[in-house]
């Protein structure tokens, strides 16, 4: 059996973004909850999760994702919202998102799907939500505490100015006990219109 990378494709976030949602976080963790905050290097916006991927078929997705990638544009966003998944009763966890996902952002995520299935990766059933998670509840909040998350997040300050996301990335994803680690395999630049 061949060795298999858990992998995938995403957007790093431009240094604006980042240093935003660092801020965010830094505000929840005061609250005390039991969420395990992501790290500040792996905040992404994942274009697709690939799961677990033979190593000898990622030289050709990287060259597929190298072709589809010089044809494509880079997406403007605001990253301007927030919420939980699977739900706001039961949250299991917190992210960062745009309440509008524009064409090229949608046309980058199927363009990034399209490459994958060419090498037999099948693509989720479930829609594509793009956000960035912000960290996972380790324990059922009560309440209270959600109340609590939910108006610290409200009083946040989230960006209204658009930016430019122009850097996509092949990641392999290394399980660890504490949290996941990344580990870019390949960096492409996406050009803006």
């Amino acid at each position: 059996m061949s060795e298999q990378w858990r992998c995938f494709v995403a957007l790093d976030l431009p240094k604006p973004i980042q240093a935003q949602l660092l801020a965010i976080q830094t505000e929840l963790q005061q609250l005390g909850l039991p969420i395990r905050w992501s790290k500040p290097e792996n905040l992404h916006l994942t274009l697709q999760f690939l799961g677990n991927v033979a190593v000898e078929l990622l030289p050709d997705l990287q060259t597929k994702l190298t072709h589809a990638l010089a044809t494509q544009t880079a997406p403007i966003l605001s990253c301007n919202t927030w919420g939980y998944f699977p739900n706001a009763n039961q949250p299991q966890v917190v992210w960062a998102g745009f309440e509008q996902w524009p064409s090229d952002l949608l046309q980058l995520q199927q363009a990034v799907v399209a490459c994958s299935s060419q090498i037999g990766i099948i693509a989720e059933t479930r829609p594509w939500h793009p956000h960035i998670t912000l960290g996972y509840i380790k324990e059922r909040l009560t309440k209270l505490q959600i109340t609590q998350l939910s108006s610290q997040l409200q009083a946040s300050q989230w960006s209204v100015i658009p930016v430019i996301y122009a850097t996509c990335q092949l990641m392999r994803s290394i399980t660890q006990p504490q949290a996941s680690s990344y580990q870019s395999l390949e960096t492409w630049r996406i050009d803006h219109a």
